[in-house]
């Protein structure tokens, strides 16, 4: 069985569910010579209808084109003509129907001659993109199953890693770890080119978590050995392939491994951060607090490279040369629980007890007491920001500022956070005009 980490280390995380956002268009002819659809009634006038879509002005519009369009191909859909299907696909899409969808593109496959695939494909990806908005929608609702089954849904329309990854996350989250196991397995034997490389990795580190959680360590020593043969300079993989083998008693393979990174001089800061948790994980709690002050050099603003070095530091026998971080961090995060807690723990391993004690004593009086506040890259320059709380006393609307760091520590962001003190927490982006390397809040406002 792995190794927990330990209470306040934190890996760096990935980047929150965002919608996309696809304009399909309709389906017409094909101005290449080599992909012309056989002329049909049925389809004409189903295609007539479906080009009011351009200008219906309301959802009601919308449905009445795509009801109309869908009465006028049902008179033809057992017609061999493969644009019958194709059609009949996109109208069913438009109108939420992705099973029966699903169902008549396979037979637009069938029918339709190889160099005409393209047209099931876009309407492939049309079906996919609105299944993973939706189930976006469904996860920022709290609805789970329906989040669960519209990225299920979706990998049947066209595997996808993303959709896989966000299915995989969510049975992790109700406690499904052999469906995870399933989906990440069946996510990485699919058939998908040009794969993106970082959900890629996401994918096989997730997979060899839930491994290692369900204790079927050789599987996942495997799972990065595969993975190693293809991309043997993935320093992320290495490292917790590293952890695996010193779970599985492989510790000299490990330590390799450990000593060979700690060498490295071209890693990114979230590189180092992962690297640490290896080191941490491991126990090794020296080398963790080197490979995370590593970390806070490529990017000193990081929430988590300065949590992991203040942790890693005080549980390797160094606190005095991080009190003054770890008193910083609650400054910065007034509220969270961690910040204060490694205050406290920096304090007391240096023998300053008393100053341990007030701030012990300054935490219990917070009205109240964040256990979660992190920010992940979206896309074109937009950050999520997920936070979550536990209320003491406060009552009522609350306000927070943020304030959010570009590279040279300079304010590059603003935004006042407005929720209620029994919602238990909050969620917000924002856009940014350069990189963001990190954030901080204040206390509570009006």
């Amino acid at each position: 069985m792995s190794k927990m980490v330990r209470t306040g280390v934190r890996a760096a995380t990935t980047a929150a569910l965002a919608s996309i956002f696809v304009f399909s268009g309709l389906v017409g002819q094909d101005p290449a010579a080599e992909c012309a659809f056989e002329g049909n009634s049925a389809a004409s006038t189903a295609s007539d209808a479906l080009q009011q879509l351009e200008e219906a002005m309301t959802a009601a519009d919308s449905l009445t084109s795509l009801t109309e369009a869908w009465e006028a191909i049902t008179a033809d859909l057992d017609s061999d003509n493969p644009v019958v299907a194709l059609l009949a696909a996109q109208i069913q899409i438009g109108l939420g129907n992705f099973e029966e969808a699903e169902g008549l593109l396979d037979r637009y496959d069938e029918l339709s001659p190889p160099e005409c695939a393209m047209h099931g494909e876009a309407q492939r990806y049309n079906g996919w993109v609105r299944l993973y908005n939706q189930g976006v929608t469904a996860y920022s609702a709290a609805d789970t199953d329906a989040a669960l089954s519209s990225f299920m849904l979706a990998n049947e329309f066209k595997p996808d890693l993303r959709t896989y990854s966000n299915a995989a996350l969510l049975q992790s989250e109700i406690g499904d770890n052999a469906g995870a196991i399933e989906t990440y397995q069946a996510a990485l034997a699919a058939d998908i080119p040009d794969a993106d490389p970082e959900t890629l990795r996401s994918t096989v580190r997730g997979l060899g978590d839930m491994l290692m959680t369900e204790g079927r360590g050789d599987e996942a020593v495997q799972t990065y050995n595969d993975y190693l043969a293809m991309y043997p300079d993935d320093v992320v993989i290495r490292i917790r392939y590293a952890g695996v083998l010193a779970d599985q008693g492989q510790t000299e393979e490990s330590a390799a491994i450990y000593a060979e990174t700690l060498q490295r001089t071209d890693l990114t800061y979230d590189q180092w951060l992962e690297v640490g948790v290896g080191f941490y994980n491991s126990q090794n709690f020296e080398d963790a607090a080197t490979a995370f002050g590593n970390a806070r050099g490529g990017n000193p603003y990081n929430k988590e490279a300065m949590e992991n070095y203040v942790n890693a530091s005080v549980q390797s026998g160094r606190p005095g040369p991080v009190i003054a971080l770890a008193d910083s961090l609650t400054q910065w995060y007034p509220y969270d629980a961690l910040s204060h807690q490694l205050h406290f723990q920096a304090l007391g391993r240096a023998s300053m007890n008393e100053r341990a004690m007030e701030v012990m004593g300054e935490e219990q009086e917070l009205p109240i007491s964040v256990t979660f506040a992190q920010m992940a890259a979206v896309a074109d320059g937009r950050y999520s920001v997920r936070v979550r709380f536990t209320n003491r006393s406060a009552s009522g609307t609350l306000q927070i500022a943020f304030e959010f760091l570009d590279a040279s520590g300079q304010v590059a962001a603003e935004h006042t956070a407005t929720f209620d003190a029994d919602s238990g927490g909050f969620d917000f982006e924002v856009q940014a005009g350069v990189p963001l390397a990190g954030f901080r809040y204040g206390t509570i406002g009006g």
